[in-house]
């Protein structure tokens, strides 16, 4: 009885040793620079997955030079990781309030971010194909009996809120932290597949694996 318990122990910390030999194998494969840039580049886009599960994302425009946003990353299937940067923003969510005036005829829209109004944000109610810019305090105001959605345009971000209450005539939305930067600053839970040694990106677009002296910054 003894043997067979000793050779069930083997067994279980050999499937173990081969498991964890398997996972690093995975993780040595994917580890390394993606992208090539020419010499002479106007722009150039890499991204450095380390072993230590860090990674490092650069971009470089010829307008605005260089940028490296830094974070954590994290297989979750063998062709698929996940990426996500150490700075998060503040406020990760559009919320609003809403309320209603039985005074007024009309549905006033409210806009900011946790600081300051978005002044000039065009503002579209229910889809329609025409809507308003918000002022300098960030507020327009719409003629409208019902609203269900609310759809903001600012410095080519676009965002479509759901209004639970059709009847709220004035309406206060707090808009998440945008990035508005030509490079992004964060990157959350953002998705990138693996295939025959190339890192794709959402829409298509692909770094291929490359040397790590071809590495752009320091």
């Amino acid at each position: 009885m003894r043997h067979f318990e000793n050779q069930i122990v083997k067994h279980i910390k050999l499937i173990l040793l081969l498991t964890f030999l398997s996972s690093c194998s995975a993780i040595k494969s994917i580890v390394g620079l993606y992208g090539k840039c020419e010499n002479g580049y106007l722009a150039c886009t890499q991204i450095e997955l380390k072993s230590d599960k860090t990674f490092e994302y650069f971009n470089f425009m010829d307008v605005g030079g260089g940028t490296v946003v830094k974070g954590n990353w994290e297989q979750i299937s063998n062709d698929s990781i996940k990426l996500n940067t150490f700075e998060q923003p503040k406020n990760p969510s559009t919320t609003f309030k809403g309320k209603i005036n039985l005074n007024r005829t009309n549905i006033q829209v409210k806009i900011a971010d946790l600081e300051l109004p978005l002044a000039g944000a065009f503002i579209v109610l229910n889809n329609q194909s025409f809507g308003k810019p918000a002022d300098v305090n960030g507020i327009t105001e719409l003629n409208s009996q019902k609203v269900e959605t609310i759809t903001y345009h600012y410095l080519g971000q676009k965002e479509t809120i759901q209004i639970d209450n059709p009847n709220y005539n004035e309406i206060e939305i707090t808009v998440r932290d945008l990035d508005l930067n030509a490079v992004p600053r964060f990157l959350t839970d953002k998705i990138m597949t693996l295939d025959k040694g190339k890192l794709f990106f959402n829409d298509g677009y692909s770094l291929k694996k490359t040397n790590l002296k071809n590495r752009q910054w320091k």
